[in-house]
């Protein structure tokens, strides 16, 4: 927005006349050098400001404040902005912002920064800078900027689905998980430890097994399968007889039930 004061007096013009410029970015520069607002030299004249702004970065006194502001700033990228912003930190902190009798800083860090500052402020190169600055960004910046943010966005949906299927992936494996912990008969928080207990339980449940192989309805089933086991080798019953077709099932008949510490030693020998 161009604003004109007086006509050829101190007096604004109305709000109404105030009317904004349209000018294309890419010829701001030229637009500035045309009404003799900075001169054709100005980017010779910001690389001399850039060379004196590295060497002060290298001269600024040790201060929290100073390092604070140092630490979020490349030198490489500082502009009148960020210079400024130093100068004004200097210009406030009681160890660099004292002054002799005549109004001039002491403190030559502080003297360096304002001088800076006066070469910018010097046939407008800190404007000439701001234009580079817009177009830098216009042409390279933002675009860059919105392709990284369509990218991201990009990943970002691609992410939201596969966390949809690594959810649903991970329900199945719990539901999987809780039904083979359900026919072991544990809960699932500690294995180890409950299947540990769960085997307490086995000489009891030898000892039943023992009980029901030692029915009369086993003891006549294992007769019955001798009996026919000598019939289909055409052999007699005196030679095929339970303990031989049925050695294992013979011995649990003939020996006693034994108790539960016998049991608990066999079980966890």
């Amino acid at each position: 927005m161009m604003k004109t004061v007086g006509d050829g007096n101190d007096k604004p013009r109305p709000a109404s006349e105030e009317l904004p410029i349209d000018i294309n970015y890419a010829k701001l520069a030229d637009w500035l050098l045309d009404r003799q607002k900075i001169k054709a030299e100005w980017r010779n004249a910001l690389r001399h400001i850039q060379d004196k702004v590295g060497s002060a970065v290298e001269n600024l006194p040790d201060n929290p404040v100073l390092n604070a502001v140092k630490a979020g700033i490349n030198v490489k990228e500082m502009n009148y902005i960020t210079c400024k912003k130093i100068r004004d930190v200097m210009t406030s902190e009681k160890d660099t912002a004292q002054k002799n009798w005549l109004g001039q800083y002491k403190n030559q860090a502080t003297k360096d920064w304002e001088a800076i500052l006066a070469l910018y402020h010097k046939d407008n190169v800190h404007l000439a800078e701001a234009t580079q600055i817009m177009m830098q960004n216009v042409q390279f910046e933002i675009p860059a900027i919105r392709k990284l943010l369509q990218q991201t966005v990009k990943q970002q949906q691609e992410l939201h689905r596969k966390e949809g299927e690594y959810k649903k992936g991970a329900e199945d494996y719990r539901q999987r998980y809780k039904q083979e912990c359900d026919k072991l008969g544990i809960e699932g928080k500690t294995v180890k430890q409950e299947l540990l207990k769960r085997s307490e339980a086995l000489p009891q449940l030898y000892l039943e097994m023992i009980a029901q192989l030692k029915d009369e309805g086993v003891v006549a089933a294992a007769k019955l399968y001798a009996a026919f086991v000598a019939h289909v080798s055409e052999k007699g019953e005196n030679e095929v007889s339970p303990a031989s077709v049925l050695p294992v099932l013979s011995q649990i008949h003939a020996d006693a039930v034994p108790t539960t510490e016998q049991m608990e030693s066999i079980a966890f020998a």
